[in-house]
Order: structure tokens, then sequence, then C-alpha cells
């Protein structure tokens, strides 16, 4: 048998605990998320800090991952618009905690935006990630869109790489 890490055996308890990944409830997502979150990326600018604060990411039953969000001045770039550099890093943000609510530590090694209209200051928006796939064992596909009201505002690709000593692998 080879040696378990100590993410792997918090995975697999809880994933025992729930079944696969198609029966999990948002409960199951947020357990393996949480503590993954504590014991790999406890210090990301993500978990509490007051620049992103009111920012809570959360676990549909489908396993996708929203937030209800509403950026404040000190995340403005133009007057009154939210700046890019923010936004893409809600998104990057957003897509590392989904994958780890499916169990997955990963790193970023792509992320594409399309800022298709204005992220306003002080206007509610909401945020979807969702898993698209996974290529050569390792890189995970993932989609992340924003909207504002009706409209889609910024819509975002990016693939992470699963990091060997994180891999789920058999008991």
């Amino acid at each position: 048998m080879r040696p378990l890490t100590e993410a792997h055996c918090a995975i697999r308890s809880l994933t025992a605990m729930v079944g696969d990944h198609a029966h999990r409830s948002r409960d199951a997502f947020e357990a393996i998320r949480t503590r993954l979150r504590k014991r790999f990326h406890s210090k990301c600018i993500f978990n509490g800090n007051p620049i992103t604060q009111g920012l809570e990411f959360a676990f549909r039953d489908n396993g996708a991952l929203t937030a209800i969000f509403t950026l404040g001045p000190q995340h403005m770039g133009y007057d009154g618009v939210a700046h890019g550099g923010v936004i893409a890093a809600i998104i990057d943000a957003s897509m590392a905690q989904c994958l780890m609510g499916h169990g997955i530590v990963g790193y970023t090694i792509e992320l594409n935006v399309k800022y298709r209209k204005s992220l306003r200051i002080g206007s509610v928006a909401r945020l979807e990630t969702v898993i698209l796939g996974k290529e050569i064992g390792i890189l995970h596909s993932l989609r992340t869109e924003i909207r504002q009201g009706h409209n889609l505002v910024v819509n975002a690709t990016g693939r992470f790489c699963q990091t060997d000593r994180h891999a789920a692998r058999d008991c």
C-alpha cells in the first residue's frame, strides 16, 4: 500500500461518508473544501481578509461554487468600476476553492478572463464556477461567470494542475 497524505485521508473519509461526487450534497462539498483550505490554503487573501470581506463562496448540490457579493470603493479601478485585477483574483480564488470542494488541490496554470461589461461598484454580483473536465489525469478545466442583474459581465476559463502530493490515490 502506498503512503497517504493527511489531505488524502481526510478526502477519503469524507467521501466514504457521502459517496461519489454525483451524490454529494452541498454540505459534503463544503466539508471537503473547508478541510483542504485550512490545511493548504489558510493564508490566502480570500480567507477572511478585510479586503475581501463579504465574499463568501458556497456550493450547490450539483457541485457548482457560487457567491453573491458587492464590491466597494477599495476594489475600484476607474471611477465606479471594479479593477480588472481584483475581478481576475476573485475568479482565480473561486476556481481553486471549487476544486478543493471536489477534493482536489491544484495551482493555476492558465486563466483567460473576458470582460464583457464593467462590473459596477456597489451593485450586487453573482458568481458561478463549475468544473468542465479533466485532461491528462492532472489538468482540470473550469469556467466562471459573473453576472450583475441579467447581464453577463465577466466570463473566464482556467486550467489548474493537480499537485501530486495531494492527488487522490486508492487506499
